[in-house]
């Protein structure tokens, strides 16, 4: 039986730290993967007045969705237009700061739901960018450049590193269970490797148990991994919200007990996920989902990191996998 309830309104890495600590879990001196949340009404611009407003409501209208084409989109035509209702803060230009934007995210999610197009999650995975075998005459400045911008404009958490820094020197192709275990080591979700070949480049996405390929351009890796985490959104976000409990066995250390509840945290739909319970067999949460059950089963479906334990739908048990 679980003991040691304690409820927590949002949990955070303290609040796990001392739960997992009261139950006497291990503290090992590694980083746990965590999503990350996203400023999505946060728009540098240039300029400002109703037309700068414009181009900001669609950059983060792109963000709030998940999808390109929503810069362009008729339907949000209205948002667009009227995006100076949406503006909480400008603050001027500043030195070498440009104008920026910050907008009412939440209304800006409610706008999107009401139009009926779906809202990607603001909590998204962190994706570890590793370029492995880059272009004999690139320049690194301009490349890192056009990955972090791209980022940006997507809404994509992305975190740069040196093929030496991850463990990948050397390695091509890329083992997957080295890529994800350059993840895990740098506290990232998923690992976005990037070669190339003549003249593309070839990106690829370790992420879970799945293995995508995107080809194109410097950025066409960024813009892939984001059009792969915001395509779920859509079926995540359909049907009501209700609450799940949710025991989670074999968590063993601090950084497993962080690993899981962001993992929790960044599942498609998920809205609130609270830490119930630690005991010395595993942890216990609550999740607000869309589907219930059903919801939070099918999102974890597409995770190796969990298996489900039983069949039995109340408390759901899933297993840690190492």
């Amino acid at each position: 039986m679980m003991t040691g309830v304690r409820h927590l309104p949002r949990p955070r890495a303290t609040a796990v730290l001392l739960l997992v600590l009261s139950a006497g879990l291990m503290v090992p001196a590694v980083r746990a993967p965590a999503a990350q949340a996203v400023a999505v009404g946060e728009v540098d611009v240039a300029g400002n007045g109703d037309e700068a407003f414009a181009e900001a409501m669609r950059t983060a209208l792109v963000r709030v969705t998940g999808r390109r084409s929503a810069a362009t989109d008729p339907v949000f035509a209205p948002l667009i237009a009227n995006a100076r209702r949406y503006v909480q803060v400008f603050r001027p230009p500043s030195g070498n700061s440009p104008a920026r934007v910050t907008f009412d995210a939440a209304a800006i999610e409610r706008a999107v739901t009401a139009l009926g197009q779906p809202v990607w999650a603001r909590s998204r995975p962190l994706v570890l960018g590793v370029i492995t075998r880059p272009p004999p005459d690139a320049d690194p400045v301009a490349v890192r450049t056009a990955l972090e911008s791209a980022a940006l404009a997507r809404g994509l958490p992305l975190r740069l590193a040196s093929a030496a820094t991850a463990g990948l020197a050397g390695k091509d192709p890329v083992p997957a269970a080295d890529a994800l275990a350059a993840a895990r080591a740098q506290g990232a979700d998923a690992t976005l490797v990037g070669t190339v070949d003549g003249a593309e480049w070839q990106w690829t996405l370790f992420e879970g148990a799945s293995t995508t390929v995107f080809q194109g351009g410097v950025a066409a890796g960024v813009e892939g991994a984001a059009d792969l985490f915001a395509v779920g959104a859509p079926a995540a976000d359909a049907g009501p919200l209700s609450s799940v409990t949710l025991d989670v066995q074999g968590v063993a250390t601090l950084a497993e007990a962080v690993r899981v509840q962001r993992l929790l945290e960044g599942l498609p739909g998920a809205r609130r996920v609270v830490l119930l319970a630690s005991d010395a067999g595993g942890l216990r949460f609550r999740l607000d989902m869309p589907r219930g059950t059903d919801g939070v089963v099918g999102a974890l479906s597409l995770r190796t990191e969990l298996a489900r334990v039983g069949t039995q739908a109340a408390p759901l048990t899933y297993r840690f996998v190492r």
